[in-house]
Order: structure tokens, then sequence, then C-alpha cells
């Protein structure tokens, strides 16, 4: 059976899930934001219109709203959550990953 999906694009999307989990659980919050943001505009642009597209892109913008409130959370000096959040975060994107790897 072959895919859908370029395989060069899954390889892609992959990596950039790893590397946004990598940079969750390291609180990168620059490197996390850019990479689910790149991750996002590859399914946005490489994948074909559908569930699997629209699941990928939805996890992205769920991801960095995390990150977002995690953000604006220690802007203001509460931390309470600050861990707790970027590690769902991290499993989010690990999530995303392992779908991607389903696919191919």
């Amino acid at each position: 059976m072959t895919s859908e999906f370029s395989g060069d694009v899954m390889d892609v999307l992959g990596q950039l899930f790893e590397a946004g989990a990598t940079a969750l659980e390291d609180e990168d919050v620059d490197t996390a934001r850019q990479t689910l943001t790149s991750a996002e505009t590859v399914a946005t642009n490489k994948l074909p219109e559908g569930e699997f597209r629209s699941r990928l892109r939805d996890g992205c913008r769920r991801a960095l709203a995390i990150l977002d409130d995690d953000v604006a959370r220690r802007a203001t000096g509460d931390r309470t959550q600050s861990g707790d959040d970027a590690l769902a975060a991290a499993e989010h994107c690990r999530a995303m990953a392992r779908e991607v790897d389903t696919r191919r």
C-alpha cells in the first residue's frame, strides 16, 4: 500500500513535531514557536485538504495557544502551571509525530 502523502513531507513534519516537543521540554519558547509555526505551514501548503491536514493544523494551533498562555502567565510572575503546560504541549507534539509516522 502506498501513502497518499509525500514521504519527504512526512519526514519533515515528523522532524518538526519531535523538535517542537524537545524545545517545549527544554523551555526554549522561541524554538518551539518557530518549529510549530513551520509545521503548521508545511501541513497547510503540502498536505491535501482533509481530516489529517486539519487535525495537524489544529494540533499546532493548540500547542501554540498553550505556549502563549504559559508565556503570558510567566510575564505576570505566575509559574504555577508552567512545567505542566509545556510537558502537555510536548506530549501533544509527540502524538502528532506518531500520527504522521502511521500515515507513511
